[in-house]
């Protein structure tokens, strides 16, 4: 399913509820498809504004020999390597240092980019000048176990945003099952995680722009007739992607991110997808054994392949099945989300 870039970009902003950096890359220098460029353009651009401001620093330890004591006296590793007798001694120092974790892995984000042979050379250019003025933070290998070392507190918050596109880079940049060779595998090409993507987009899409629902990813208890039923820890959790309530509607919203929302019987009829209505149908079951609102449910998907504006009662819930267009203008993607809770209609 082909998205405009921008559009990817303003997914990334709302998925990872980092509004703020909307303005961090003006959408009109973003063209085409090709999403290591726009993860480089941020990163170009958002390491630009580290440096101008200062890269952070902390405190990192550091081991030397000499004659002065500095620090921690390390006495067992000054004996071993016969330092006392010429008068060293071995110590560790702690030191003020851009060498930090969160430092380490937005470079090795622009190094892995660097790898790519696709990448534009502008963008080449600016990300090997960023990489050169951070000489003094260490060269790493790029990878989810360094991203996860990464704690960023409320002071630190500037960096959240390129510590996210680093993460992704790392999770795109991955050997070739064929040579063997690493490759860039766009994100956008991988249902699963597009599908993701999507769910927290909506999510906090809806959360940030309407104020007409409470929303969340709610979790839903089983009806469940205790007296006859065995210990209800073995049952799993169930959970919603999305759950809209005020104080006459609980809407269960299902978000699915499908290139083609719809399967065949026989290359003749299109049928929805059973498992979505499956899945669907037993949240709005056991929610309604809740005390609130009779429940309505909403398929939402992220393509317009044939599924539109479907409208259906079963077993007594009403089903809405909607469309998404993530290939239209931003305005229009805006516009199409508010007006889908906005015609959410009261339960019954």
């Amino acid at each position: 399913m082909p998205i405009p870039i921008q559009n990817i970009y303003y997914l990334l902003c709302y998925a990872w509820d980092r509004l703020e950096a909307r303005g961090l890359v003006s959408t009109d220098a973003l063209a085409g498809h090709r999403v290591e460029h726009l993860l480089a353009k941020v990163l170009g651009v958002g390491v630009g504004h580290l440096l101008r401001g200062g890269l952070d620093r902390g405190y990192i330890v550091a081991h030397e020999e000499g004659p002065r004591l500095r620090g921690k006296f390390l006495l067992t590793e000054s004996i071993s390597r016969c330092l006392l007798p010429r008068g060293h001694a071995a110590c560790s120092v702690d030191e003020l240092s851009h060498d930090v974790p969160h430092n380490r892995v937005i470079k090795a984000a622009m190094r892995t980019l660097l790898e790519v042979p696709e990448l534009d050379s502008r963008l080449r250019v600016q990300l090997r000048s960023h990489c050169q003025r951070m000489g003094s933070v260490a060269d790493i290998k790029l990878s989810i176990a360094s991203i996860s070392k990464v704690q960023l507190h409320r002071n630190l918050a500037r960096y959240r945003f390129m510590v996210e596109i680093a993460n992704l880079v790392a999770r795109s940049y991955l050997p070739d099952e064929r040579t063997g060779s690493k490759r860039f595998h766009p994100f956008n090409a991988n249902e699963q995680e597009m599908g993701m993507l999507f769910e927290n987009f909506v999510r906090n899409f809806l959360r940030r722009e309407q104020d007409t629902f409470h929303v969340e990813a709610k979790k839903v208890a089983w009806d469940l007739d205790a007296t006859t039923s065995s210990d209800p820890k073995w049952l799993p959790d169930m959970r919603t992607d999305i759950t809209l309530t005020n104080n006459t509607s609980r809407i269960v919203m299902e978000t699915k991110y499908y290139a083609t929302p719809y399967q065949t019987h026989h290359n003749t009829a299109k049928k929805l997808i059973s498992s979505h209505l499956y899945q669907l149908l037993t949240y709005l079951t056991h929610l309604r054994a809740t005390p609130g609102p009779k429940p309505k449910g909403i398929l939402l998907y992220a393509a317009t392949g044939g599924v539109s504006n479907l409208q259906y009662k079963l077993a007594d819930h009403d089903i809405s099945i909607r469309a998404i267009d993530l290939n239209q203008s931003w305005a229009a993607i805006h516009k199409d989300l508010l007006e889908l809770v906005e015609g959410a209609t009261p339960s019954d």
